[in-house]
């Protein structure tokens, strides 16, 4: 006779963001999901909701405890460079102060909790970084998401920070890069992506279900989550089309530098994923798996 297994609860902060949209496709059937609403409402995915008043970390513990949450994923931040040049205070407290009140919470709970980071830490060097190499912060973005580590790991120190990039089909409200390409192919509307920006990019259901398998073996620490090969932007959306069998004639190539008018941001965001490849003994797939995986 099969013992029914137990499933883990686990809370998904920044229930409405795209990485949560995603993360719910990827775990629902293994995992009992709870969600925590701030403006956008998100009743629609049927899974509980929980309201959260981040003011107080005690409000956050106390929600915790009363749903027996097993793991904390945080999804929450500000990931528009532009805006968090302008709005400089919201990007330190939704990316720096607010991980470090959700990491203080589950360490006086006991609570396991994954941090998604990002790959913008690094310079316009050509090369796969790794979870050492030194950081260059070119923005208030990076600065925030990278003081948002610093907040986590010194607030609970057995946490898992994933520094990745990703994409996948996400909701109406939240188009993902995948999305935005796909979807201006296919109103034959002209794009432009750029020919010297290097990005790894992940699925976002692997990045759930990598981090997860980290999560399991006690892996704790900064790793990155990323496909096994480096890409271009513009490489990425011919591929993308070309595996979905969609027309690339309106993607055309071009330079970031001829962007004047963005925020300046790094080319090389391409990350080295060896240290998690080891510490789960499995290659992660290069670009072209994950685009198939997100079918």
């Amino acid at each position: 006779m099969n013992e029914k297994i137990e499933k883990l609860n686990l809370l998904i902060l920044g229930g409405s963001s795209l990485l949560s949209f995603l993360w719910c496709k990827a775990t629902f059937e293994n995992f009992n999901i709870y969600l925590s609403q701030h403006q956008r409402d998100i009743s629609y995915l049927n899974f509980p909701i929980i309201n959260v008043n981040f003011e107080n970390y005690r409000t956050l513990v106390s929600e915790i405890n009363k749903n027996k949450i097993d793991i904390v994923v945080n999804t929450i931040g500000l990931t528009n460079v532009e805006l968090c040049e302008s709005e400089i205070d919201m990007a330190y407290y939704l990316n720096a102060k607010l991980p470090g009140i959700i990491a203080k919470a589950c360490q006086f709970t006991g609570t396991k909790l994954i941090h998604i980071s990002t790959d913008h830490f690094f310079g316009n060097e050509a090369k796969r970084h790794t979870e050492d190499d030194e950081v260059s912060l070119l923005n208030i973005y990076s600065k925030s998401k990278y003081q948002g580590e610093i907040e986590v790991l010194s607030n609970l120190s057995t946490s898992l920070i994933c520094r990745t990039n990703f994409f996948g089909y996400g909701p109406s409200y939240k188009f993902s890069f995948s999305d935005w390409i796909i979807k201006s192919c296919l109103a034959n509307k002209q794009i432009v992506l750029f020919n010297d920006v290097f990005i790894s990019p992940q699925c976002g259901k692997n990045l759930a279900l990598k981090s997860l398998e980290l999560l399991k073996l006690n892996c704790t620490g900064i790793y990155n989550l990323s496909s096994d090969d480096t890409i271009t932007k513009f490489a990425f959306g011919i591929l993308l089309c070309k595996m979905l069998g969609i027309s690339k004639s309106n993607i055309k190539s071009g330079s970031i530098n001829s962007r004047k008018d963005l925020i300046k941001r790094p080319k090389s965001m391409a990350l080295s994923n060896l240290k998690a490849s080891k510490a789960l003994n499995k290659d992660f797939g290069k670009v072209s798996k994950q685009i198939l995986d997100i079918k």
